[in-house]
């Protein structure tokens, strides 16, 4: 998928150096490869930093980011959208297309009597702490898309959603502009269905049919296969076995260990692969954590002897998983010393200015 919200997440709040190492920590994404022309990141990658906002953060943080999105924070779908003749159009270009800028959901359109219903449904097993903040977002998103051709809040609209009110609900009347209905039986953002033929102010054939196209070109590219390996990359961050079996995955998918490992070979990756860049990661995030040792670490990433974890290490990092560990330790160290050095030529300045203005 697309790299462009995990970007948005660590801009919008990863304020500090800490902060923003909190966020990349585990997900094997650097700020470098953020720079990159169409940087595209994996899903497990992008749930294992909500999981480190929801670590960091108060609940409910997702919803500010969810105001910060646009039509521009989704690239050809969002241009496809706003340039779209009218919102009936717009809300059947997120129904076709969602999915390619986040596999996690797709959406349909229905009509129900004089109500329009753009339903969400999710694609694969998240977690709680991974479903709500991943909606806040993607509801939140698609409210401006809309309200950008109505011009206005949609007052007049609902949202309904398929979980329970979470602790933080009283801060939704905040960001969401219309009634919120928890509990549902499908989350759904649902708007009269007069809307439908409003003119989109944005309104460009041109830009209309070259956004299709390239969204089209999205689709044909990520479907099926891609998808494939996004499960199951979710099914080894949420197990608790590193060294989870193909078997076991395949069974969970409810595919065949023969039709997994076509799929995975259709999108030019291997179980194998998969496994190994998760087992790195988990290495990466466990020896910069420092509570076990590297032979603890070796078990518990599925490694019967130690030294094949030293010799994965030496693949991995070029280095062993001692000497990594050091020489982060000591990086660690260099910047904290720099930070209190910033921070107490920052108060010393912030000190004269005091004295200067009396």
């Amino acid at each position: 998928m697309p790299a462009s919200y995990f970007e948005l997440v660590l801009r919008h709040l990863g304020t500090t150096t800490g902060v923003a190492a909190r966020l990349l920590a585990g997900t094997g994404v650097t700020r470098a490869r953020l720079t990159e022309a169409d940087a595209e990141i994996t899903l497990g990658q992008q749930l294992r930093q909500l999981r480190n906002a929801n670590r960091t953060f108060a609940p409910g943080w997702a919803l500010g980011v969810g105001r910060a999105l646009h039509a521009a924070t989704h690239g050809p779908v969002g241009f496809a959208a706003v340039s779209a003749p009218a919102l009936g159009a717009a809300l059947e270009v997120l129904t076709r297309f969602c999915h390619v800028r986040n596999p996690s959901y797709h959406a349909r359109t229905r009509q129900d009597g004089g109500e329009v219903r753009l339903e969400i449904e999710e694609c694969s097993a998240l977690l709680d702490e991974e479903r709500v903040p991943l909606l806040e977002t993607f509801l939140l998103s698609f409210q401006g898309i809309i309200e950008a051709v109505l011009g206005r809040p949609m007052a007049e609209g609902r949202f309904e959603i398929a979980a329970p009110a979470p602790s933080w609900a009283e801060q939704y009347g905040e960001y969401f502009h219309a009634a919120v209905r928890f509990a549902a039986p499908v989350t759904a953002i649902v708007i009269p269905a007069a809307w439908s033929a409003l003119r989109c102010p944005c309104a460009d054939r041109m830009m209309y049919a070259a956004a299709l196209g390239k969204c089209e070109g999205l689709v044909r590219r990520r479907d099926g296969h891609d998808l494939t390996a996004a499960r199951v990359e979710q099914a080894m961050v949420t197990s608790d076995d590193p060294s989870l079996p193909l078997a076991s995955v395949a069974r969970a998918l409810g595919v065949s260990r023969r039709t997994l490992i076509r799929r995975l070979q259709g999108a030019g990756t291997s179980y194998r692969a998969l496994s190994e860049t998760h087992r790195r990661r988990c290495a990466e995030e466990l020896l910069r954590e420092g509570s076990l040792t590297a032979a603890e670490i070796a078990y518990r990433l599925g490694y019967e002897d130690p030294a094949n974890f030293g010799r994965a290490c030496r693949r991995w990092f070029g280095t062993s998983p001692g000497s990594l560990r050091r020489t982060r330790a000591r990086g660690a160290a260099r910047t904290g010393t720099l930070g209190q050095r910033l921070l107490s030529r920052a108060a010393r300045v912030a000190g004269t200015g005091r004295d200067a203005h009396g």
